[in-house]
């Protein structure tokens, strides 16, 4: 999903599983202004209860937008809480898996081995392998 297209077809926040996708090509492309205005759209929506996944989205979002800056530290405080209800979102196992997988990486990368231990440890949906840079060390 390019983020022209992102921004064009969904103007509005409304719909976790779209969301979700539109503020990772805004995290990844760097248009903070346009994530902040999804991001609160999306607040917005569940202070009204119009949202059923609640935090999450806004959680990821800023767990992306923390990653693409490499601030591991807080990509590990937005999704530490949020990690074991990501079904809410909705989406195929590859959605999930790349919310999981950031929160792995910002492990790594914030000197955390322990903890990725631990989340492959506790991993119970797909594959125990998992390809991710860098996760060598870790074994």
């Amino acid at each position: 999903m390019t983020l022209d297209f992102a921004n064009g077809a969904f103007p509005r926040a409304g719909l976790a599983f779209s969301d979700m996708h539109i503020v990772l090509a805004q995290a990844v492309a760097g248009d903070e202004a346009a994530l902040e205005a999804h991001t609160r759209q999306i607040d917005e929506l569940g202070r009204n209860g119009r949202y059923p996944s609640g935090p999450l989205v806004p959680a990821v979002s800023r767990a992306f937008a923390a990653f693409e800056r490499r601030d591991f530290s807080t990509t590990i405080e937005a999704l530490e809480p949020i990690v074991g209800e990501l079904e809410r979102i909705g989406g195929s196992r590859a959605q999930l898996d790349l919310v999981e997988f950031t929160l792995l990486r910002a492990y790594v990368g914030a000197d955390r081995l322990e903890d990725a231990h631990r989340m492959l440890s506790m991993r119970h949906r797909g594959s125990r392998r998992i390809a991710v840079a860098e996760l060598g060390a870790v074994h």
